[in-house]
C-alpha cells in the first residue's frame, strides 16, 4: 500500500543554514493503523505531506497503492484523504454542500453520493449543523466537517495528522471510533498525533520520529518496559521523565 525508501526533504533556514527535516527514511505499511509519533520538528508533518503529494522529496522514492508520487500525484490523491491542522474549508459553503462537492470531485454522483454523505452524518453527529455556513461553525464542528470530508469517498489510504486538535472529549472520541471502525476495513491509515493514549487505542503499528529520521518501527507493545508506552517512547527520545 505504501514504501518509502530513502527519503529527503531539506529546507532552508536563514539562521542554520540547510536543515534536513526528513532523513533518509525507508519504511512500508500494507494496511492497519500506523502511529506517526515524535517530537515538535522531528518530520512528522513534512513526512505525510510527502506522502500526500503535497511536497516534493529532494530524494528517494514514495509509492502509495503501487504509484509513484512523483511521477503520478494526481493517481495517488484519488487513493487517499487526507487531514491536518492546516486544512481549510470553504466558509460560504455549508457543511452539506461542502460534502458534496468533495464527494463529486472523487466521482460520487447520485445516491452513492447521497449513501455516502448520510453515513458520514451518523458516524460525527452532523446533523445539528450540517445545513449552516461553515464560516458560522465552532472549531469542533469544523474538525468534525474535515474529518467526514476524508472519509467521504472511503479511500484506501487515510493521512491524519493531528485529528483530534480542537476538539472536545465527546467529539475526540468519536474520532477515536471513526478510526478504529475504519481499521476494519482493508486500508491503511497513517495516524499522526502527540496523544498516546490514541496510539493505545487505535494503533497497530508505531514509526517514532526523530530528527528527521524513523528511530523505531514496530508495535506499540514491543517498545515498552513494561513501564507504559509514554515513558518507553520519553526514554526512547531521550526524555526524562515528568
Amino acid at each position: 500500500m505504501l514504501t518509502l525508501h530513502g527519503v529527503r526533504k531539506t529546507f532552508y533556514d536563514p539562521g542554520r543554514g540547510p536543515v534536513p527535516a526528513v532523513d533518509g527514511i525507508t519504511a512500508s505499511a500494507h494496511g492497519g493503523v500506523v502511529a506517526v509519533v515524535g517530537a515538535n520538528g522531528a518530520g512528522k508533518s513534512t513526512l505525510l505531506r510527502l506522502i500526500a503529494t503535497l511536497l516534493v522529496p529532494d530524494e528517494g522514492r514514495i509509492t502509495v497503492a503501487g504509484l509513484d508520487v512523483t511521477k503520478d500525484p494526481e493517481g495517488v490523491r484519488r487513493h487517499l484523504g487526507y487531514l491536518s491542522t492546516t486544512t481549510r474549508l470553504y466558509p460560504r459553503l455549508t457543511g452539506r454542500e461542502l460534502l458534496r462537492h468533495i464527494g463529486g470531485c472523487y466521482g460520487l454522483e447520485g445516491a452513492a453520493l447521497t449513501e455516502a454523505l448520510d453515513r458520514q452524518v451518523v458516524n460525527f453527529a452532523l446533523a445539528g449543523f450540517l445545513d449552516q455556513r461553515l464560516e458560522g461553525c465552532s472549531t469542533g464542528q469544523l474538525q468534525r466537517i474535515n474529518l467526514a470530508r476524508t472519509l467521504i469517498a472511503d479511500p484506501p489510504v487515510l493521512i491524519l495528522d493531528e485529528p483530534t486538535t480542537g476538539l472536545d472529549l465527546v467529539a475526540s472520541a468519536q474520532v477515536v471510533d471513526a478510526v478504529r471502525a475504519a481499521r476494519k476495513t482493508e486500508r491503511l491509515i497513517l495516524l499522526c498525533t502527540h496523544h498516546l493514549t490514541e496510539v493505545e487505542a487505535c494503533a497497530d503499528r508505531l514509526w517514532l520520529l526523530r530528527d528527521g529520521k524513523l528511530a523505531w518501527d514496530g508495535a506499540p507493545a514491543d517498545l515498552g518496559t513494561g513501564a507504559g508506552l509514554d515513558a518507553a517512547v520519553r526514554a526512547h527520545l531521550g526524555l526524562n521523565s515528568p
